[in-house]
């Protein structure tokens, strides 16, 4: 690791207290004018989970052939929440934070990571509700296939980190790149395989969904707690290079833009 890198991971170290108080902001701040406050996080995936359990078991709406739709859709649908709201929000994280990076000093990066660490936060909550859904109603959870979770976890919450910082530094200087990602961001729902099986897919749309990065995360995701198989290692690996490149790609161009973050902003 080179000096410049430990002298970053140092200096985020010494403001680590900055990136607590941002990523707890972000987590209170959405709800704190309610009663439930942070109960919110829970309380909306539940409700997201039991009206996708409901609609496709109680009261028989079949959009698929998949058995046990409602889990599959479940399990590809907040990882790519996560995954599309860090792509939207997240490129405009440097921006809605220009009062702060105008008035004080401290590490660029505890903006992108506060971003991060707080919808990956949501993310979690999210996916303790789907477990325990999927566990009261019965369905099957490999072990072994578990022991994947904590690497795709991993993976995805350093990806997600590379775009961000890549993106976030981008838009500073060209603000219509937030705009172009939040109108691609609208149809990349129907590129990644969360509404159907990736293996039913052909022609013209399976090319495509092979090119999005996201499917090949949510692949893994569907083969650990839908299929509950070892996720294919061809998949892992793709995650991997991703995860590495979005990392090495976005670490550089965000330590090239960040000087003149204050200047422009």
């Amino acid at each position: 690791m080179s000096n410049t890198k430990k002298g970053l991971i140092r200096e985020i170290y010494e403001y680590r207290h900055l990136l607590y108080s941002m990523v707890a902001r972000d987590l209170k701040g959405k709800y704190k004018s309610s009663y439930l406050g942070f109960a919110w996080h829970f309380l909306t995936p539940a409700l997201m989970v039991i009206i996708f359990y409901v609609a496709f078991t109680g009261i028989g709406i079949r959009s698929s052939e998949i058995d046990g739709y409602w889990i599959y859709l479940c399990i590809g649908m907040f990882p790519f929440v996560f995954f599309r709201g860090n792509l939207g929000q997240g490129s405009g994280c440097v921006v809605s934070n220009a009062g702060t990076i105008k008035k004080m000093y401290f590490p660029r990066e505890i903006v992108v990571l506060s971003q991060v660490i707080s919808t990956f936060v949501m993310f979690l909550i999210s996916y303790l509700i789907i477990v325990s859904m999927i566990i009261v109603t019965g369905f099957h959870l490999s072990i072994y296939a578990l022991l994947f979770l904590p690497v795709i976890l991993l993976l995805s919450f350093l990806f997600t980190i590379g775009y961000v910082l890549f993106f976030s530094a981008i838009v500073v200087f060209v603000r219509d790149v937030q705009h172009f990602i939040l109108a691609v961001s609208r149809v990349i729902l129907w590129t990644t395989p969360i509404l159907y099986l990736a293996s039913d897919v052909t022609g013209i749309l399976e090319t495509i969904i092979w090119y999005n990065p996201f499917t090949y995360f949510i692949e893994v995701f569907h083969s650990i707690f839908f299929f509950g198989t070892a996720p294919e290692m061809f998949h892992l690996q793709v995650c991997l290079i991703l995860t590495v490149t979005a990392l090495v790609v976005g670490m550089l161009v965000f330590s090239k833009l960040k000087p003149r973050f204050a200047e422009v902003l």
